[in-house]
């Protein structure tokens, strides 16, 4: 590996919906930028997470953070307010994605101060979009 290559972007992704996780994968490796994905399968990993418990005590920053907004027990809402509580996250991008979009939700991620919401996509070229979009914000924000 050459010394001007730059670190790879960690990228944390806050879905309960697997295959929409692959296919991200998939997307963001046809960009050809350095990146880590990690995945928490749940609210409440994602909590603790945020909050820096068990597994996740010694956790890196992430440099990104993608949110569902439909998750189980713990919302995408409940997710995005504990990040902002979180100090260490200051500074972090966080993009929601979701299969809808109301006013509602616009409201509510504007007041959380959520970087982009990202449409969940249908099809495998929307999440060649979605990498896209992805590289771009992590670029945007002095990544890459």
């Amino acid at each position: 590996m050459n010394a001007s290559v730059i670190c790879a972007a960690r990228i944390l992704v806050i879905e309960d919906n697997a295959s929409d996780v692959f296919l991200l994968d998939r997307a963001l490796k046809k960009q050809d930028f350095p990146f880590e994905l990690v995945h928490l399968l749940s609210g409440g990993e994602a909590l603790a997470f945020i909050r820096r418990q068990g597994a996740y005590a010694d956790a890196e920053n992430p440099s990104l953070i993608l949110v569902d907004l439909n998750l189980s027990k713990y919302t995408g809402e409940d997710i995005l307010r504990e990040i902002r509580c979180a100090s260490h996250l200051n500074g972090v991008p966080v993009c929601v994605w979701s299969s809808s979009r109301s006013r509602k939700d616009e409201a509510l991620l504007k007041e959380l101060g959520v970087t982009r919401f990202i449409t969940k996509p249908s099809g495998l070229g929307q999440f060649m979009e979605i990498g896209r979009t992805i590289k771009d914000l992590f670029a945007g924000h002095g990544g890459g």
